[in-house]
């Protein structure tokens, strides 16, 4: 039943509706189309691709990932499937949307090194996951899809009375069915086009589908409010000792007690003012997801620091900190994809050590 599912998801996936098409797309048209698939306001699509973009990183490649996998609207071969498919099997639309695919392609694997650090695959497949469940969820509400949307519908689904979808101001390449506007039963030669919009004799007109944005305003609030409550407790594991989610304070005076950190999402505090000098040079990887890093950078020990945030700020230091004291050099190299890294002396923030 479950593969049953997974199968009629993906043959009833959404197509992309791209402006030069007649839609609103702002880019490839992957956000109007899943609007149209599932009665959502493609606005609402879009903030969740950046939103997923700015928490974990994956939304760009997602979003790759869904162009070179949905039709465009009149077409059943996507980018990919034109790519693997004999070129002299396609039609000149699917030609250009196998040139298409294979820039697509190159995208894919041009963002995918930017995702190698292991925290930031981490973050990719929490993106995956999240928008699997949605998909599925959406999946679940509206199984079947609107009338008029989808090409090689069977004749009984098209004069169905399920929800439609209003296509008529949206084309097709040429030499492919619009499949919002195929010959009804009662004109089968297709002698009067102008009229097919109207409904079958013995059917009534198929009802448009309301939006029901207002759903998704208390969905996002109960999300919202289980999710702080959970690293709510989560982050009780993590204080004093370094895990994946919630805070960590982590005060350090031999090196030999400073392995490299690797986070999620929460706050990380690393004192190192009582640090004592180092024997040999060490250099230390600091990562997390999400949330801010906070270092205090000790008197007495060569120091350099390397802060790099996707999204967010940093006040780091430029230039080797206590160059003229003895010992060997400590560097930090530290990434955060959003939130905050600050390196500073308990001089200059009294209160950081409380």
């Amino acid at each position: 039943m479950e593969n049953n599912t997974l199968t009629q998801m993906w043959e009833t996936r959404p197509p992309r509706i791209p402006e030069d098409q007649g839609g609103k797309a702002v880019i490839g048209g992957v956000c109007e189309g899943i609007g149209a698939r599932f009665h959502i306001d493609p606005t609402f699509v879009r903030v969740v691709f950046v939103a997923l973009s700015l928490a974990f990183g994956g939304g760009i490649f997602l979003y790759l990932l869904c162009w070179i996998n949905m039709p465009r609207f009149g077409l059943t071969r996507s980018p990919w499937s034109a790519i693997i498919t004999p070129k002299q099997q396609l039609t000149a639309a699917e030609i250009k949307d196998r040139d298409t695919g294979w820039w697509l392609l190159l995208g894919l694997f041009l963002f995918l090194p930017s995702v190698s650090v292991a925290g930031d695959l981490r973050a990719v497949l929490v993106t995956f996951i999240l928008f699997a469940a949605g998909w599925y969820f959406l999946h679940q509400r509206q199984p079947e899809p609107p009338a008029g949307l989808l090409v090689g519908e069977p004749e009984e689904a098209r004069t169905s009375n399920r929800p439609a979808v209003d296509t008529s101001h949206l084309t097709v390449p040429e030499g492919h069915e619009h499949p919002g506007q195929r010959p009804p039963a009662w004109d089968p030669l297709g002698a009067a086009p102008e009229l097919w919009h109207l409904p079958e004799p013995s059917e009534p007109a198929p009802q448009q589908a309301k939006k029901r944005n207002w759903f998704w305003i208390p969905v996002t609030v109960v999300l919202t409010i289980l999710t702080m409550v959970a690293l709510s407790f989560i982050s009780e594991w993590r204080v004093g000792n370094y895990g994946k989610f919630g805070s960590a304070d982590i005060t350090v005076s031999d090196i030999d007690h400073l392995p490299d950190l690797d986070g999620f999402i929460g706050e990380t505090r690393l004192d190192l003012s009582e640090l004592e000098p180092l024997d040999t040079p060490r250099t230390v990887e600091i990562s997390n997801v999400a949330g801010n890093v906070e270092i205090i950078l000790p008197d007495n020990v060569p120091v350099d620091v390397n802060c790099k945030v996707s999204f967010g700020d940093t006040a780091c230091p430029d230039d080797t900190q206590n160059a003229d004291t003895d010992g060997e050099l400590l560097t930090l190299n530290v990434t955060q994809r959003a939130g905050s890294v600050s390196a500073f002396y308990a001089r200059d923030n009294p209160g950081a050590r409380e």
